[in-house]
């Protein structure tokens, strides 16, 4: 890491990565770069190699049905995508009448969602509702209950919100969906959570669930998976309500123009990001004892420092309780965007600042057009970095130049 940055953006990132995932990546390029799937000479079955061992880890980290249950994908947006294209085109080919299909998001979610079921929405191929959250940006079960109906095809429900890191309740709503709806299919956006939280895809009752590679698994961009529960994709094909909306080569099944209808071929058309997966797994691999809790820890002196701020306002959950280690909060008189380039500019720290693609959280917070300053520590990140950021923050709030305390700054990049 450059001495002279304090990377605190790790919801949108993490970095550093782990030495091992650029030295993972480098080495596949030397030695096993083929097209995996694409023939069975070795170098080919080399490069198919790494996607195996990233499907089997997720499988047994998320609890997926079987390893053909993960499809790689582009990222957790593509994920996203290939869910909710998936699930709508499918049912509206299966759907008879002409009233749009009943769905569900929740007011925390990221415009991966927010922007795709829109699209729909204005089609009027959709009734798309959003179940409001409280002012910690927590969704309500109860509420939830109140807003199924027996025809609700879709609830999407982010398992954490990315921009205030609040934890959502994953079981409880998918247990309201079984029992209040017919068909009704639960897709979590892991985007936030994976690496940190755990979630056991078939315990916690989810039907889809979208993966980023390059957050809390330390992969590199480019990285993710989709694992589709057997709701979602019956073994019985009449019965499937995930239909296909990206179609090309798949190697193992080159004849014919129909896409094969066996997972994970069905929907991972094109070659995969090889060299990507192959750094996925190395990050996958890579274990630093106490790391959840170091980054809790680190929230803590966020969420106690800048709640003695005065002219600070913090968003989201008071304590680390319930929460990832995201910190949102806004600075009086400042501008969020002016803060965070501030911050980096003249300090070499690295934060977000803005609506973070969560317009309606925002909106729920009062924030709507501004945004607020999101911080989140890493596993590389020193509670000595995070007093540094504390004191800069002091200074704005009160009015005083940032400019005055460079003389710190040496010692936090330490």
């Amino acid at each position: 890491m450059p001495e002279d940055v304090i990377y605190l953006d790790n919801a949108a990132t993490s970095w550093p990565k782990p030495a091992c995932v650029a030295e993972a990546m480098t080495d596949f390029l030397a030695h096993s770069a083929g097209n995996p799937g694409r023939g069975g000479h070795q170098l080919a079955r080399a490069a198919a190699a790494p996607a195996e061992g990233v499907r089997s880890l997720l499988t047994a980290r998320l609890g997926a049905p079987c390893d053909d249950r993960v499809v790689l994908t582009h990222g957790c947006t593509d994920s996203v995508n290939i869910a909710l294209h998936g699930v709508l085109s499918g049912l509206a080919g299966r759907v008879k009448s002409s009233t749009p299909i009943h769905v569900l998001a929740s007011s925390v979610e990221h415009n991966a969602v927010l922007r795709t079921l829109q699209c729909y929405a204005e089609r009027q191929m959709i009734e798309l509702e959003i179940i409001p959250c409280d002012l910690n940006g927590w969704t309500d079960p109860a509420q939830v209950a109140e807003m199924l109906r027996d025809d609700t095809a879709l609830v999407c429900l982010s398992h954490a919100a990315n921009a205030c890191g609040t934890i959502q309740p994953v079981r409880e709503i998918g247990s309201l969906i079984r029992s209040q709806t017919s068909h009704g299919l639960l897709l979590v956006d892991a985007a936030q959570t994976i690496g940190h939280v755990d979630l056991h895809m078939q315990e916690d009752l989810a039907d889809l669930v979208s993966v980023a590679g390059h957050k809390g698994l330390l992969g590199p961009t480019g990285t993710g998976a989709l694992l589709v529960g057997e709701r979602a994709w019956p073994e019985d094909p009449e019965q499937r309500r995930f239909a296909c909306e990206r179609r090309g080569g798949t190697g193992a099944a080159g004849r014919g123009r129909i896409m094969p209808d066996t997972l994970p071929e069905a929907r991972e058309a094109g070659t995969i990001n090889a060299v990507g997966v192959a750094g996925l797994l190395a990050g996958m691999r890579w274990e630093m004892p106490g790391r959840h809790e170091h980054e809790q820890e680190l929230a803590s002196q966020l969420l106690s420092g800048l709640g003695a701020i005065k002219g600070v306002t913090l968003q989201g959950l008071p304590g680390v309780e319930g929460r990832t280690a995201v910190v949102l909060f806004t600075v009086e008189g400042w501008h969020p965007r002016e803060a965070a380039m501030v911050l980096d500019e003249q300090h070499g720290v690295c934060v977000r600042g803005g609506t973070h693609c969560a317009p309606l959280l925002h909106e729920r917070f009062g924030n709507g057009e501004r945004g607020g300053l999101r911080v989140s520590p890493g596993w590389a990140t020193s509670r000595a970095k995070i007093a540094r950021v504390l004191t800069l923050i002091d200074a704005m709030a009160s009015g005083r130049s940032t400019d005055t305390h460079h003389q710190t700054h040496a010692a936090a990049r330490r």
